[in-house]
């Protein structure tokens, strides 16, 4: 409720509100996360409390990390940080993931959670941002911006023979980001 005064309850109509600021504990999956500065207005007949919009605003975005950090999931600026990782707008992002420019906006603004299988496609691009080229070589309005030349597309074209090879790659022999 924007800025409230003491009115008549909108459950009971009898009660009047009063305002209430406190730390409000909220649990999810057996842990609890407590919001400092937590306003309500609660009804001095019925009981019943109403959240200030602004307390409900303020909390939403600590609330959806909060589950994300207990379900195991990327926060909203963990996957910020990802994006700018890999030298991405929100739309490019979006394109490449294969969702919603708006969805990607509110992943990063903690609105919405996203998937446990968005979450496990964000954290390999992090950890493999190579990967990139796996996912642009099948998408075609990609490919036009793509400075990747792949050997095989070419040789198709020119007629060109590339002599087989065989290749290994070690973990322990590979850098980060390569």
């Amino acid at each position: 409720m924007i800025k409230m005064k003491a009115q008549k309850c909108p459950i009971c109509g009898a009660g009047s509100l009063k305002k209430e600021e406190k730390t409000q504990t909220f649990t999810y999956k057996g842990k609890s996360k407590e919001i400092p500065n937590y306003v309500t207005w609660t009804c001095s007949e019925c009981g019943e409390a109403i959240v200030d919009n602004e307390s409900l605003k303020a909390s939403g975005k600590m609330l959806k990390d909060f589950q994300r950090e207990v379900d195991g999931l990327l926060t909203g600026s963990q996957i910020k940080a990802i994006r700018n990782k890999l030298g991405l707008t929100q739309a490019q992002l979006a394109n490449i993931i294969g969702g919603g420019l708006k969805s990607v906006a509110r992943y990063e603004s903690g609105q919405i959670c996203q998937s446990k299988g968005m979450d496990n496609l964000l954290r390999i691009l992090d950890a493999y941002p190579h990967t990139l080229n796996v996912i642009r070589k099948n998408d075609a309005s990609l490919m036009s911006k793509s400075k990747i030349t792949y050997i095989d597309e070419f040789k198709d074209k020119i007629g060109y023979e590339v002599k087989k090879a065989d290749y290994y790659s070690n973990e322990e022999d590979m850098a980060y980001g390569t």
